[in-house]
């Protein structure tokens, strides 16, 4: 229950709090998530903030401090936005994040806890640093023909229409690279991602490295050897003729595999 509550049914500021130093000093010592502070536009139609903080100096409008665990600040929203942040600055950020721990933990973590869209950029992206990617391969989406397999590893070519479909010729000078996401490699970008497309959509692998589907009954497959399509559907193969091979090579073997059909690592690179 709180001990002080402070409510008004006008647009008066509810507490106004001015100081030299802070203005308002809030504490708890909770062990749950309680907050020291709550504000709460609570007005289902009403477009009212919470919490409002305002500076007209160089100090900051709302601070926020964790100390040992504890968060500095926690913003949740059912419907909108939890947190905006908003400049009319022409020099200053809407918003600003540092880290000072010199261990090299990240100054910026975001997360999309159900595997959607972390985050989104409408406008350019400035990075002065590396940009590191867990993945091995650029990749890119095409539009699969219909009812045509394309499990992560398979060998694709390009049909009349544009559309793709697993090899199922030697030497095809049609194909397009390789379905990525097969074994234990999963693409570093994935361009080309269009959701309002409704057809059937698969990322192919163009650059980098990438498991793909081989067939070694046209020859063993050495680790360096150049590979091309194969008439075993979805399959690639040692190329082992050159004259064949010009303008067919899906890209270099990164393991052997003496017979059969199999997985192997790949390093793509068209040509």
């Amino acid at each position: 229950m709180a001990k002080l509550t402070i409510r008004t049914d006008t647009q008066e500021i509810a507490i106004n709090a001015v100081s030299d130093g802070p203005g308002l000093v809030a504490e708890t010592s909770s062990a749950a998530m309680d907050p020291a502070i709550s504000g709460v536009a609570s007005n289902p139609g009403g477009g009212g903030a919470g919490l409002i903080g305002q500076t007209f100096g160089s100090g900051a409008g709302v601070v926020g401090l964790g100390n040992d665990r504890g968060l500095g600040g926690f913003f949740q929203s059912v419907t909108r936005g939890a947190l905006v942040c908003e400049t009319r600055s022409a020099v200053e950020a809407a918003a600003a994040v540092f880290q000072k721990n010199p261990a090299g933990v990240s100054a910026l973590h975001v997360e999309h806890i159900t595997d959607g869209t972390a985050a989104f950029f409408k406008g350019n992206v400035i990075v002065t640093g590396d940009v590191s990617f867990p993945g091995a391969d650029c990749a890119e989406e095409f539009v699969i023909a219909d009812a045509a397999p394309a499990e992560p590893g398979s060998v694709m070519v390009m049909a009349a229409d544009g559309r793709l479909l697993p090899c199922t010729e030697a030497y095809d000078r049609a194909v397009a690279g390789v379905v990525a996401g097969a074994g234990d490699l999963r693409p570093g970008i994935v361009m080309g991602r269009d959701p309002a497309d409704t057809r059937r959509r698969s990322p192919i692998a163009l650059v980098g490295r990438t498991f793909c589907k081989v067939d070694a009954a046209y020859g063993a497959i050495a680790t360096g050897d150049l590979l091309t399509s194969s008439a075993t559907p979805g399959h690639a193969m040692k190329a082992a003729d050159p004259a064949r091979a010009f303008g067919a090579v899906i890209g270099k073997a990164m393991a052997p595999h003496a017979a059969g059909t199999g997985l192997i690592p790949i390093l793509v690179a068209l040509q």
